[in-house]
């Protein structure tokens, strides 16, 4: 989607990445969660159905500027959560994360899972994360779409460097042609420079989807840098 127009591209994840989300969500049970970037509302509904299979209670927030659009997603994702039945659990703020995600830290809300899929620059996607680190409970679950991106990537690599998480998918990498990703894979695997096990997760099921763990709340100290 074009940030200034909010002119709509094909959005949506696969069936695998779907799944992995499921996972995560069962298994930790999370009672609050939040989604940037609610698009056609696919994620949404994955998140709610988890919700309703955990039996916790839980609500769902989702943060989309452009949902109710003539120019966006003319309120897609509204209509698969109604479809769904899950209206009822699900707060859609319809604004700019940089302006609803300080809101919602200026009103001491916490979340205990968190999927950043919103615009992919690296700024925007920063901003994303620092936001959801304040918003993000202790031992609560962030999710980052579009990993292979290498601005999105990049910012998984600041997570990685420079905040307490700790991955809980295989490592996120920025997506090459076909020809140059067989040839890097086989001689990566070849020095043993990487785990091939992990390599044909990413690959089959995890696709561009990375998942971490916060450890605790940390602030960095204003004289820390680490290179990433």
């Amino acid at each position: 989607m074009n940030i200034d127009t909010g002119v709509v591209a094909p959005a949506g994840m696969r069936v695998e990445e779907y799944a992995r989300i499921g996972e995560l969500l069962h298994r930790d049970k999370p009672k609050r969660t939040l989604e940037i970037g609610m698009a056609n509302g696919g994620s949404t509904v994955q998140i709610c159905n988890a919700h309703k299979a955990n039996g916790v209670g839980g609500q769902h927030t989702a943060i989309d500027p452009f949902q109710s659009a003539i120019t966006g997603w003319k309120g897609a994702g509204h209509v698969a959560v109604a479809k769904a039945g899950y209206t009822n659990i699900v707060r859609v703020i319809e604004d700019f994360d940089y302006l609803a995600l300080p809101q919602l830290v200026r009103d001491r809300e916490r979340f205990d899972f968190v999927l950043i899929d919103g615009w992919h620059s690296f700024d925007y996607t920063l901003v994303d994360f620092f936001y959801t680190d304040l918003l993000l409970e202790p031992g609560g679950v962030i999710a980052i779409h579009d990993t292979g991106w290498p601005a999105v990537h990049k910012v998984c690599r600041f997570i990685e460097t420079h905040k307490p998480y700790d991955l809980l998918s295989p490592s996120p990498s920025v997506t090459l042609s076909a020809r140059f990703a067989r040839l890097g894979r086989r001689f990566g695997q070849m020095a043993g420079l990487t785990d091939a096990v992990a390599a044909r997760s990413r690959r089959t099921e995890w696709y561009s989807l990375a998942a971490y763990r916060k450890r605790s709340d940390q602030q960095v100290a204003d004289d820390f840098h680490a290179t990433f």
